[in-house]
């Protein structure tokens, strides 16, 4: 906003600068309520009486109170003047407001020194102007700031010497037991020399207990998998596929060592809650699944969660397991979870699973039918991200000279080129699908999401 003074010259001022005025004037002035607007500076209320210019301050504590009356300054209205201010005075203002008086001229030596005596700060010669009373408030506002600093820092003096007060006492304490640390340390030295040969031997043991330990998790996980890939497992090896992808899925998002073992572990044992389907259910297909049947299918990765969460090593990859039926769309189970808020390891693993099955299929006979299976899933059953990345894979793993694809820059794409395949962002929006021919137009798309929302650095085109 903009303040306008005597000379004309304006400034910029900011909601920070606005300042609380209580006008209090008669009737007949109360027009001029408008000069004193936010635009010039102001937080304005107008009183037409002095009982409610009081009421008012006491409720608004403005910064300056403006009286603004008809006056001829004779004995009579400078006592009711006085009068005025002691009623301002009553109120209990953390810090007192100044007080400006309208006059018709600059008031005589005498009139003005008796004005200062009952509380008057500064005086405003009509015609009103809210520079000038913008300007001169500063002072004052300024004077008010000083003494909230100064009641500041008097508390933080003061604060500061309990503190002291407070130290000195700790001090002495302190000192009578450094005397008995100095006792007991000399003690402790001579048990530590003991405590360190002790170590050695607890640590030797230690390495033998996790070489155990590492034994025995290994054995576990290879007796639950054998268990699966001979009861459970319709495809052999199917696993072992889906650990593979998963892994190399999860190197793409930068898992250290310890999350890619979680997850290699979770794909190797994803199938455990299969366990609990009856014999005759594995033998059928999904849709001959009787309703118990059903839900026991559902909820299986479920089942298989909460078998190998009470087992040591295998906590972070139960968690795993547990989300692999979430849907990215939130229509999947347990819990309904939409996309991001899906675990990640749990995504990719669902996108390996999903993959594994999906080659699989009656319907797909080559890889670029899995690519569009893919693609039918993106964004309902999977990430589109994970999606992404699974295309990627089956290209790099599974092409072949009927399907050959070669990897570019987008600033290197040229009208007439067909993708090899699905081309998302790095949001997962998906720009286009697998086998689009590129024009100029779609070209131009790409290279503007590209600058709000990076695309993969590679694109894969057929060759």
């Amino acid at each position: 906003m903009t303040i306008q003074n005597n000379t004309g010259q304006t400034r910029q001022t900011t909601a920070k600068d606005l300042i609380s005025l209580l006008f209090v004037g008669d009737e007949k002035y109360e027009s001029q309520i408008k000069l004193f607007s936010r635009d010039n500076g102001f937080v304005s209320h107008f009183c037409s009486n002095e009982k409610q210019g009081v009421e008012k301050a006491g409720t608004l504590l403005p910064d300056i109170i403006l009286i603004d009356k008809s006056l001829t300054m004779d004995e009579k209205q400078l006592s009711s003047l006085e009068k005025l201010i002691k009623g301002f005075d009553e109120i209990d203002f953390r810090f007192k407001p100044a007080f400006f008086l309208g006059v018709d001229k600059y008031p005589e030596f005498e009139s003005r020194m008796q004005l200062y005596g009952y509380g008057f700060d500064e005086f405003i010669v009509r015609p009103l102007s809210a520079g000038e009373l913008y300007y001169k408030s500063n002072v004052y506002l300024e004077k008010i700031n000083l003494e909230q600093k100064q009641i500041h820092q008097e508390k933080i003096l003061e604060k500061s010497f309990h503190y002291l007060d407070k130290f000195k006492q700790e001090l002495k304490i302190v000192k009578k037991e450094l005397i008995q640390e100095k006792t007991s340390l000399n003690n402790s030295l001579k048990q530590i020399h003991h405590m360190t040969r002790e170590r050695s031997q607890m640590k030797k043991s230690l390495i033998f207990m996790k070489e155990c330990f590492d034994q025995n998790m290994v054995g576990f996980e290879q007796l639950l998998s054998t268990l699966l890939t001979t009861r459970v497992e319709v495809n052999r090896g199917h696993a072992l596929r889906v650990a593979h992808i998963a892994c190399f899925i999860a190197k793409q998002f930068d898992f250290d060592e310890k999350k890619l073992e979680d997850l290699r572990k979770a794909a190797m044992l994803h199938e455990l809650g299969l366990l609990f389907m009856p014999n005759s259910a594995l033998e059928k297909g999904e849709k001959e699944f009787t309703n118990y049947e059903k839900n026991i299918w559902i909820q299986y990765p479920v089942k298989g969660a909460d078998l190998l969460k009470g087992c040591q090593g295998f906590e972070n990859s139960s968690k795993v397991i547990r989300s692999l039926n979430e849907y990215c769309d939130g229509s999947g189970y347990p819990d309904g979870f939409k996309k991001k808020y899906i675990p990640l390891a749990s995504r990719i693993l669902a996108g390996a699973d999903e993959f594994d099955r999906l080659k699989d299929m009656p319907d797909v006979h080559c890889l670029e039918d899995l690519l569009v299976g893919l693609e039918n899933i993106a964004g309902s059953r999977l990430d589109p991200a994970i999606v992404s990345w699974l295309e990627k894979y089956a290209v790099l793993h599974m092409g072949s000279d009927a399907y050959r694809v070669r990897g570019i820059g987008v600033e290197q794409l040229e009208a007439g080129m067909k993708l090899g395949t699905a081309l998302f962002t790095s949001s997962g929006t998906k720009l286009f699908s697998v086998n689009t021919l590129l024009t100029q137009r779609s070209i131009d798309k790409i290279i503007r999401y590209h600058r709000e929302y990076p695309v993969d650095e590679t694109v894969y085109i057929k060759a």
